[in-house]
């Protein structure tokens, strides 16, 4: 059973008095914002599913946010309508629903917020099966645009780059780009460094591609890695390098990231011990079910070079041991493990229920992590992940 870590800041957090200013939400008690959702208090809602969204004080779980959005999405706000029609396209927390999602994402929409118009043309252009519909897209993107959504200038400037709703316009597309690319938009460079590498709209100036690429690169863009590798594989306005194009390929795929995702270290705790003599002790106490010991044990053994199978498997066992007692970088360790499949079985839906679990705990190190986990993972994996966490969840819910 997890234990909540944090009882004595609960305790304190109940003294707080119980009428606060409106732009206090983000701070206020769950117990206390879940009264004033239950009694209908709209702001309260999207509060209480922005932190069941975000996992902030509570086990992150999209069920429980798609419903309290969708008490003040009746209600007409914006913000609810938008986030809810969200999860019916996607299938997190709701099951999915084409129907719904184009409603809610509409009703937001109609009130103008270029956020709003943008979801909704996304939906339409990635469900599009005619030129209508990408049309439709083509005119809400324009609609945010104008009002200075540099999403959506991009976006836009991909269907005039590629002739999909409006007429193939690659000068256009450049307009639309140039301003989000000199702004830093990682999308923006890669598609304005394709124009350049392929004359189109602007002369062909290799140099000026690569110099995009190696921008959107920089930032994380695995397309633009990919782009930059085929510059640097034919000496396309960088020198040639087999071994850096190389490199970018390995980059651009799938993988990496969790290859060089770092194991967390508790900064609560002093160094693990280095001595031979020193680290024997710590494995014999880690053994007699000391917390701290197994902790520190499992980090060491993840440091070996290199690890052999036998050293992952007692790693998983020693975090998997203090993770179930609360510990969240112990938490986030074994689900990193289960990402990798090193020392355990390779399970997504357990690592980003262990995730979820350390995330609410307060580890900071969770989120990037989750967040990279979620995109190879089906609606359905995440929402049982976040029941399993759920499930296991005893705190801090502010009732202590």
């Amino acid at each position: 059973m997890i234990r909540g870590l944090r009882a004595g800041l609960l305790a304190l957090a109940l003294l707080l008095p119980q009428a606060l200013p409106a732009q206090d939400l983000a701070e206020r008690p769950v117990a206390q914002l879940q009264a004033q959702a239950e009694a209908g208090e709209t702001a309260a809602q999207i509060a209480l599913g922005q932190r069941y969204h975000d996992g902030a004080g509570v086990v992150q779980n999209f069920a429980q946010a798609a419903d309290w959005y969708a008490r003040a999405a009746k209600a007409g706000d914006a913000q609810a309508q938008n986030q809810l029609g969200r999860y019916y396209h996607t299938g997190l927390g709701v099951e999915a629903d084409p129907g719904q999602a184009l409603r809610w994402l509409r009703a937001a929409a109609d009130q103008g917020a270029p956020e709003h118009l943008h979801d909704l043309a996304a939906v339409l252009e990635e469900t599009a099966t005619d030129d209508a519909t990408l049309a439709e897209a083509a005119a809400l993107y324009g609609q945010a645009a104008e009002a200075g959504h540099i999403r959506s200038a991009v976006s836009l400037g991909m269907l005039y780059q590629n002739g999909r709703g409006v007429a193939q316009d690659h000068a256009r597309a450049r307009a639309l780009y140039e301003g989000p690319a000199a702004a830093g938009d990682a999308r923006a460079q890669n598609n304005l460094g394709l124009l350049y590498v392929r004359g189109h709209g602007v002369p062909q100036d290799y140099d000026r591609a690569a110099q995009l690429f190696a921008g959107a690169a920089e930032q994380g863009l695995r397309t633009a890695m990919t782009n930059l590798g085929v510059m640097y594989e034919n000496g396309f306005g960088v020198p040639q390098s087999d071994a850096e194009a190389a490199r970018l390929y390995r980059l651009g795929g799938a993988g990496e990231a969790d290859e060089a995702a770092a194991f967390v270290y508790d900064p609560r705790l002093a160094p693990p011990p280095s001595e031979p003599q020193d680290i024997a002790a710590l494995r014999d106490a880690a053994r007699a079910g000391d917390p701290v010991a197994a902790f520190q044990m499992g980090w060491l053994l993840v440091h070996l070079e290199p690890p052999g199978p036998a050293d992952w498997q007692e790693a998983a066992a020693l975090f998997a041991a203090t993770a179930e007692k609360g510990h969240p970088a112990s938490m986030a360790n074994l689900a990193l493990l289960y990402i990798r499949g090193t020392g355990v079985p390779q399970d997504y839906v357990l690592a980003q229920m262990w995730l979820a679990l350390a995330g609410s705990a307060g580890l900071e190190a969770a989120l990037p992590l989750g967040l990279g986990l979620r995109d190879r993972m089906t609606p359905d994996q995440i929402n049982e992940a976040q029941a399993r966490a759920e499930a296991r969840w005893t705190g801090p819910q502010d009732t202590e």
